[in-house]
């Protein structure tokens, strides 16, 4: 089928932008593309380095993160008494804990003096008064396929320290003491009494579910 002169005409814009196009896109262009200039490429890595924060296997009670401030929980929630959830507000009403905003901590600093001890010096100078968050690190930090609630545990009478530890006792840093591993889970489902206080003559059924792999696996 021979095309009409006229319409063979109109596809030459058409035909003229593809190359235009070409030709731009294609300026600048480096042989390798990884270095392309708008879109580089950079490696991807299957399991990051995350500098062992994330929470499963073996627990090495001697590595403790470096934090930014050195929070002592063996002071606060030990000597003071402060509640955990006055810090970690998340806890009863979030699937995460959180970690307190700068805010929390200056609700009691803001009335303590501060001189001659660097690490509320840091707290104020460093962070309140520029406004900047506090890059805590993360101690405990599961897989992302695993999925964890703490709203439904600390509703349903399990205690903080249960799974991080006594905290109040002698942890300055808050360092990992459980593996934090599904047998180490599996084990506190199947045996904790929690369980049968809440679930009375359904424990059992209960027990059955929390057995099923998409209760932590969703």
């Amino acid at each position: 089928m021979r095309l009409e002169p006229r319409a063979l005409l109109s596809f030459l814009p058409l035909v003229g932008l593809v190359l235009v196009f070409g030709v731009l896109t294609g300026c600048g262009q480096a042989d390798d593309p990884t270095q392309h200039p708008k879109f580089p490429l950079q490696p991807y890595k299957l399991v990051p380095d995350l500098e062992g924060q994330v929470a499963y296997g073996q627990v090495d009670e001697t590595h403790v993160l470096e934090q930014p401030i050195a929070y002592s929980h063996k002071l606060h929630a030990g000597e003071l008494g402060i509640n955990c959830e006055y810090c970690h507000s998340g806890a009863r009403r979030s699937i995460h804990a959180g970690v307190p905003e700068t805010r929390t901590c200056m609700n009691c600093h803001a009335n303590i003096k501060s001189e001659g001890r660097p690490e509320l010096e840091k707290l104020i100078n460093d962070y309140w008064k520029t406004d900047t968050p506090i890059p805590w690190q993360k101690v405990h930090d599961l897989p992302d396929f695993v999925y964890f609630s703490h709203k439904r545990h600390v509703r349903g009478g399990v205690r903080c320290q249960e799974c991080h530890g006594e905290v109040q006792e002698d942890m300055t840093v808050a360092r990992r003491v459980n593996t934090l591993e599904m047998g180490w889970c599996l084990d506190c489902h199947k045996d904790h009494p929690k369980v049968d206080e809440n679930y009375g003559a359904n424990a059992q059924l209960r027990r059955a579910e929390l057995k099923d792999c998409l209760t932590c696996h969703k």
